[in-house]
């Protein structure tokens, strides 16, 4: 079955963030002494893939019955049903967002850091009226 994707909007401070931390994470590897670099090359890889995953692998995608939250290495997945409110928002808490331009949505049930995910797909409106269409329980 197709689902619905959409790439994350990307703020271009985000992209700055994450190529200073490349940088400074590959300058590191050729700070250390020759006999110790391959180690910290090896102790760097993860570092790399991680951040590497987090510019190229954001997007989000409406399911039959859920909305799925791709972030890197970081996946969630938030039943329609147990969505009870969504709205814009421009905050920079830590969360499945690359723009600072977001959709905050909260879950019946949670508190607010475990209920409470940010997103920021680039067509915002679209993906909010899709998404509300989805939902039965809001609020």
């Amino acid at each position: 079955m197709e689902y619905e994707r959409f790439k994350t909007k990307r703020d271009f401070w985000y992209g700055l963030l994450i190529l200073f931390a490349l940088s400074s994470a590959s300058a590191a590897a050729f700070m250390v002494p020759d006999d110790e670099r391959l180690v910290v090359i090896l102790l760097l890889l993860p570092v790399w893939a991680f951040l590497v995953s987090l510019w190229f692998f954001t997007w989000y995608e409406l399911r039959e019955d859920h909305l799925y939250a791709r972030s890197g290495p970081f996946v969630e997945r938030i039943s329609y049903d147990r969505i009870k409110s969504i709205k814009e928002s421009r905050n920079l808490w830590s969360s499945m967002a690359m723009s600072r331009d977001r959709i905050e949505i909260r879950q019946h049930d949670k508190g607010f850091v475990t209920g409470t995910t940010y997103i920021s797909p680039n067509d915002k409106q679209r993906f909010m009226d899709m998404l509300k269409a989805r939902c039965n329980n809001l609020q």
